[in-house]
Formats: structure tokens, C-alpha cells, sequence
């Protein structure tokens, strides 16, 4: 067809408009407004717009009308690009069946420079969505198969313009969510770690991951994501080691809601434990890789997991920690201490269902040398903190050593509560609630569980009636406990006074403190092992009176 002009396309339009039936002369009025595509850029602007008003009454024309709107949006003019990009999504309004065609054309756009061009995209994207929600497969197909900017940009239109009509389109169909994950679950599978951390935000915005059983499901997906089957982890690929980090990230706070930990630990166990990968991970890398292995372990995984990950486990803790000196000498051994609170913690969490874990002269020797080690170093940090503690300005950097030295305290008591039970025979073990360093919320705090008499053969410590039955000798050493506090007291504040009400409440305090404990000074509650301390330090506040004023 010749080339048409403006008014040509106007009047058109208004044939078009205006008429009530397909009559051949109405269909030359749309053969007009599709050559208008390719005329003057005023022209192409008009085409833009009435092609798709009238899209769905001439089914004849649908190839050519796409065609016309598809070189328009390769058109030079900005103008007509955006004028295109505006009204395409009346194509779907008019007949939906070309809706995965239009959204396929629309995620190619965003791959155009202008600010406006891609702002024009994603509103157009969010209209063909609300008209068609099935088209999202589409928008994950082209961006998956696209440049680096077309996947950058749908991924960032996926997971944040998206968010303002989620709701809009789960109203209007039911499965959405769940057809929407299923497509951020393909993607997974090749995303980088930045693009894989999108997905999982992406994912945990929907509203059916609120139920367990759909973050079970999830869980799953997330960890088939990152372990490719017949594939070996290369430790020098830091996304793949990216990925994983973040993946044991969100799976903690699944696991806080009953999810099992059993996929991700035996992906650990199979891809990162082994020593020709743990060997050749960075530092940082092994440390982190440790920390998530304990994560995994105390929320009681499945126990053929645990028993694989036993000798692996025992062949890092030999790695790690150096054989005992045969020449007696006392130079201690070199260790990263945080990495072995780590290791010993994981072999003492398994112990409880893996005694075999000790075994073996290596296993033996390097645990009594720990033992050792942790024991020495207590009691040099203990006099270093103290003397620091001493110090009357405190500036910024003795806070700081400070700190670092109550946490080295805090690690070598738990290695050597740990390593002084694990040195036991397997039936003579107690375990006790040990919190690791770095997990400082009460919340969070975790313990193995512990062993009962019919499996350890150990008598369980009898706790009913130790302290609220005591016997007459221990009535009496209350009775003589209190009168010489009492007396003491008395001393202190006034000599030549009669005994105060003050001090008869604070007889009275000590007097129930003791029967509440037996008047045994016992540190036992409930059979769990705690520190004196706390005990001492209320009685302390509770006796403490200022001397006497000089001069009174």
C-alpha cells in the first residue's frame, strides 16, 4: 500500500469506530492504520495507538498488525518507541491469547538505554500482568535466554515493581503464587549468588511459604539449587561458595520452625567436609563452613547423616589440632581457636549418638593435649583480664582487649568442658548444656541431648526432695549459719546495738535462701550442672554494709 497521511489515519479511525460490521471497506481502514506504521513519525505515533484498539475485530490481520507494532518498536524516534510501548498491552486487552507474545516482546525493550523507555516497559509488563497473569513464565524465559541487562532488569522489576500487585494478581488467580514460585525455583539452578539471593527474597514474600509444609518444599529446592549432581564443589568458584552461605543463612530460620536440617547438613557433609575440598577452602571459608556445621547439627538431624559426617568430622579435628610432643616439652600448640571450639563442639554433639567418634589413639591423644591447653590457657587469661579489669581509665583499645580476652575465656572453658567429657568411656559420659561462643541470645542457646540411664548406664543424679527435705544436721548448720551472719552484721553496723529490723530481714532472706537449697550450698538444678556464682554474688549484695563513718 501506498504511503498514508495523518488525516487518512484519522479517518480511518472514525470508519472503524463507527461501524457495526466488517464490511470489506472497513477492513481497507485497517490495512490504513497498519501502513500508517510506516509512514511519517506523526503517522507511526497514530498507528501505535489505534492498531491495538481495534486489534481483536479483524482476526485476519493479527500477524500483520503484530508485525506493524514490532517495527514500530524498533522505530529510531523515542516518541513512537514509547507511544508503542504504552498501548501494547491493549493487544491482550483485546484478545489474550497473544498476551505471552506481547510480554515476550516488552521484556526484550529493557534492554533499551532511556530511563523513560524502561520505566514504560516494566508499566506496560504490570498491565499485560493484571490482564493475564499466566504470562509470567514468559517474562522468565526471555530474561533467562537474554543479555546480562535484559536478566538484570527483569529481575529487578521481578522483585521489586512486582511487589505492588501480588496481591491484585493472587486475587485473580488462585495459583499464581504457586506457578511463580515453581518459575523462581527453574531460575535458582543458574543464578549467580546475587541473583540467587533476588530469587530467595522473591520467594519468601509469597504468602504460601507462611505454611510448614511449603517451606519444607522450599527448603528442598533451595539445596538441589546449589548441589548439581555428579558435580564436585570447586573450592576456588567463590559464587558456588556464595550460594551456599547464603542458603544455610535462610534455612536457619527455617529450622527455628520445625523444618529439618537433614538436606542441607548432608550436602555439607558430601561437598565441603571432604578433605580434598575442606583443605584447599580459604581460612574465612573453613571457618564459616564449621560455624554452619554446627548450625545443622543441634537441631537433631537424621542420624545415618550424622554417622557420615562422623569420620569426616574426626579426620578435620586431627587436621587441626597437633599431636602431643613426644620430648615432654611444654611449648603449647599453635591453634585457631574458634575453628576448634567449632570441631569439638560438632564431635561432641554427635558423640551423643556416634560414641565411636572418639575412638583411636589419635583421637585420644589429641584430646588430652587439648584438654591441657585449654586448662593453661584459662589461667592466663583469667590473671590478664584481671589485671586489665585493674586498670582505672579505660580508653577505647583496653576495652577492646577486654573484650577479645573474655571471649578466649568463654571459648577455652567450653573446650575444656567439652574435650573433659569426651575423654571419658562412652557410658561414663554426661553431657551437659554447652553454649558456644558466638550464639550469645539465650534464645539460641542448644544443647545435645542428653543420654538416659538405660543407654550411658549411668545413674541419673536423684534431684526430687535434694533441696526441699533437708536433714537435721544440715537444719542445724542453718540455724548456725544464720546467727553468725547475723552477729557479724551487728558488729559491723553497731556494736552496742540490739539487733535491727534490717538486719533480722536480711537473717530472714539468708535463712530461706538455705532452705530453698538444702543448706547444702549444692549447685544443682533440675540435674543440669550450674555455676556457684551467680548464688554468691545475690548473697554478697544482700550483706554488704558500708563501714562506719570515721569519727562515729
Amino acid at each position: 500500500m501506498t504511503e498514508v497521511d495523518v488525516e487518512q489515519i484519522y479517518k480511518a479511525y472514525e470508519e472503524i469506530n463507527n461501524a457495526s460490521d466488517n464490511t470489506p471497506e472497513i477492513k481497507r481502514s485497517y490495512e490504513i492504520l497498519i501502513a500508517g506504521a510506516h509512514g511519517s513519525s506523526n503517522c507511526k505515533r497514530l498507528a501505535a495507538q489505534f492498531i491495538p484498539r481495534f486489534f481483536g475485530k479483524f482476526p485476519e490481520y493479527y500477524e500483520t498488525a503484530l508485525d506493524a507494532l514490532f517495527d514500530l518498536c524498533e522505530d529510531t524516534d523515542i516518541n513512537v518507541r514509547l507511544t508503542v510501548i504504552k498501548y501494547m498491552p491493549n493487544v491482550v486487552k483485546e484478545f489474550d491469547k497473544f498476551a505471552v507474545r506481547i510480554a515476550d516482546a516488552l521484556v526484550q525493550l529493557l534492554e533499551n538505554e532511556t530511563v523513560q523507555e524502561i520505566a514504560a516497559v516494566k508499566k506496560a509488563l504490570e498491565q499485560v500482568l493484571r490482564l493475564d497473569p499466566e504470562t509470567i513464565p514468559a517474562i522468565f524465559n526471555q530474561s533467562l535466554k537474554g543479555s546480562p541487562e535484559v536478566r538484570q532488569r527483569t529481575i529487578n522489576f521481578l522483585s521489586n515493581d512486582l511487589n505492588r500487585i501480588k496481591m491484585e494478581l493472587s486475587q485473580r488467580n488462585s495459583d499464581w503464587e504457586s506457578k511463580f514460585s515453581d518459575e523462581v525455583k527453574k531460575a535458582l539452578h543458574d543464578a549467580n549468588a546475587t541473583d540467587y539471593e533476588m530469587f530467595i527474597k522473591m520467594l519468601l514474600s509469597l504468602k504460601m511459604y507462611e505454611k510448614k509444609e511449603n517451606l519444607k518444599a522450599l527448603s528442598e529446592s533451595m539445596v538441589d539449587a546449589i548441589a548439581k549432581e555428579n558435580e564436585q564443589l570447586d573450592p576456588s568458584n567463590e559464587s558456588s561458595f556464595q550460594k551456599f552461605m547464603l542458603c544455610g543463612k535462610t534455612l536457619i530460620q527455617f529450622f527455628e520452625k520445625g523444618i529439618s536440617t537433614t538436606p542441607i547438613l548432608a550436602f555439607l557433609v558430601k561437598k565441603m567436609l571432604p578433605q580434598n575440598i575442606y583443605c584447599n577452602l580459604q581460612a574465612k571459608q573453613q571457618k564459616s563452613v564449621l560455624r554452619y556445621l554446627v548450625e545443622f547439627i543441634i537441631r537433631s538431624p537424621n542420624e545415618t547423616t550424622l554417622k557420615e559426617a562422623a569420620p569426616l568430622i574426626k579426620d578435620i579435628f586431627v587436621k587441626e589440632v597437633p599431636e602431643p610432643p613426644s620430648d615432654n616439652n611444654e611449648e603449647d600448640p599453635k591453634l585457631d581457636l574458634n575453628k576448634v571450639e567449632n570441631i569439638v563442639y560438632a564431635i561432641y554433639t554427635i558423640a551423643s549418638k556416634v560414641p565411636a567418634i572418639t575412638e583411636g589413639q589419635e583421637m585420644n591423644s589429641r584430646l588430652r593435649h587439648l584438654y591441657t591447653f585449654a586448662m593453661k590457657c584459662q589461667t592466663r587469661v583469667k590473671l590478664g583480664l584481671k589485671d586489665l579489669q585493674k586498670t582505672q581509665n579505660k580508653d577505647q583499645q583496653t576495652i577492646e582487649k577486654i573484650k577479645k580476652a573474655e571471649n578466649v575465656q568463654t571459648v577455652t572453658q567450653n573446650i575444656f568442658t567439652m574435650t573433659k567429657e569426651l575423654m571419658k568411656p562412652a557410658v561414663a559420659r554426661h553431657f551437659t548444656k554447652v553454649v558456644i561462643s558466638w550464639r550469645t541470645s539465650p534464645q539460641t542457646t542448644t544443647s545435645p541431648p542428653t543420654l538416659t540411664s538405660s543407654t550411658t548406664g549411668v545413674k541419673r543424679p536423684n534431684t526430687e526432695g535434694s533441696t526441699s527435705n533437708p536433714n537435721k544436721k544440715q537444719k542445724s548448720a542453718q540455724t548456725n549459719t544464720t546467727s553468725q551472719a547475723s552477729q557479724i552484721r551487728q558488729k559491723i553496723t553497731a556494736p552496742k546495738v540490739t539487733k535491727s529490723v534490717r538486719t533480722g530481714q536480711a537473717n530472714k532472706r539468708t535463712g530461706e535462701a538455705n532452705k530453698r537449697t538444702g543448706g547444702s550450698g549444692g549447685n544443682r538444678n533440675n540435674g543440669v550442672r550450674l555455676a556457684k556464682i551467680a548464688r554468691n554474688k545475690n548473697n554478697e549484695k544482700n550483706l554488704y554494709v558500708p563501714p562506719p563513718r570515721r569519727g562515729t
